[in-house]
């Protein structure tokens, strides 16, 4: 519907090579309690691109069929936080989300624990049972979610990654997922374990753990080129609340139209001028008019 009144309008306007062109970007809303905005204003944006202010034309929440791949480390050196800390936190981030959302969910054995659209009451029992055992091969289960994530053509789709920063990878399967995160079109989303490390939070890449690479780093270069989130976590604990934070994430998103110029993009900045309230800038794109 917002494309579709967008269209009219704009062909009232004048005919297509009169027309400005139009780009629509996602954003990531939530308060700092983690409560979805459900009433953001265009008036409480502020849009620039390459420098230059951009008049906003239409915002709405973005209600389309979101899939989420969660991969969860089931590893020997999470033993002792598995079954306490990462299962519950999955579970509930599982339980936050909207209705109709299509959950599927791996271990990092690498292993395929539930299809998409299972039952979290189901599929949770089944995680419990897991020994916390062996290597950490995030990397490759990662790889084979976002395959998945792909071809099955929701609107939104997500990759999640909980647990520690001991992955076992190297140049050739890194690559191979970097790959598959933009070919599948997932944002990445990881909470990074840092037990007894010095993190920067969301966002963050530092700590002193040593890894056979740069783990933080290469999260971190994921989350900027993906427009995802990423968070450090200091303790086990955390994990639940940083997995409600990335929850608050994928439930208040908004698609917000603006007009733009015809060309490449320039660099986009979006600032929102609610008081107590995050934001995360995701992907822009092209509408189709009439797409949803």
């Amino acid at each position: 519907m917002l494309f579709l009144l967008l269209a009219g309008a704009l062909a009232a306007g004048g005919d297509a090579a009169s027309s400005p062109s139009t780009r629509c970007v996602t954003l990531a809303v939530y308060t700092k309690k983690l409560a979805v905005v459900g009433d953001l204003k265009a008036e409480e944006l502020a849009i620039s691109e390459g420098g230059r202010e951009r008049r906003i034309l239409a915002v709405e929440p973005d209600e389309r069929r979101l899939d989420v791949a969660i991969v969860i480390d089931s590893s020997a050196s999470v033993a002792s936080s598995y079954r306490s800390e990462l299962v519950p936190g999955v579970i509930e981030f599982w339980k936050a989300m909207r209705p109709g959302t299509a959950v599927a969910v791996w271990t990092t054995a690498p292993a395929k624990v539930a299809d998409f659209g299972s039952d979290p009451a189901v599929v949770e029992p089944k995680l419990r049972t897991i020994a916390a055992a062996g290597g950490n091969y995030a990397v490759d289960s990662m790889t084979d979610a976002c395959r998945e994530l792909g071809p099955r053509g929701a609107p939104r789709r997500a990759v999640v990654y909980v647990g520690g920063a001991s992955l076992l990878a190297n140049a050739q399967n890194m690559a191979e997922l970097m790959r598959a995160v933009g070919v599948a079109r997932a944002v990445p989303m990881s909470v990074l374990v840092l037990a007894g490390g010095n993190g920067a939070g969301a966002g963050g890449m530092s700590g002193n753990a040593v890894h056979s690479f740069d783990v933080q780093g290469y999260f971190g270069g994921m989350t900027k080129g993906y427009f995802g989130f990423y968070a450090e976590s200091l303790s086990p604990l955390a994990v639940a609340q940083w997995l409600r934070q990335a929850a608050a994430d994928l439930n208040g998103q908004y698609r917000v139209v603006f007009e733009s110029e015809p060309g490449p993009e320039g660099v986009l900045k979006v600032s929102l001028k609610r008081k107590d309230a995050k934001l995360r800038v995701g992907r822009t794109e092209t509408p189709i008019p009439g797409s949803n």
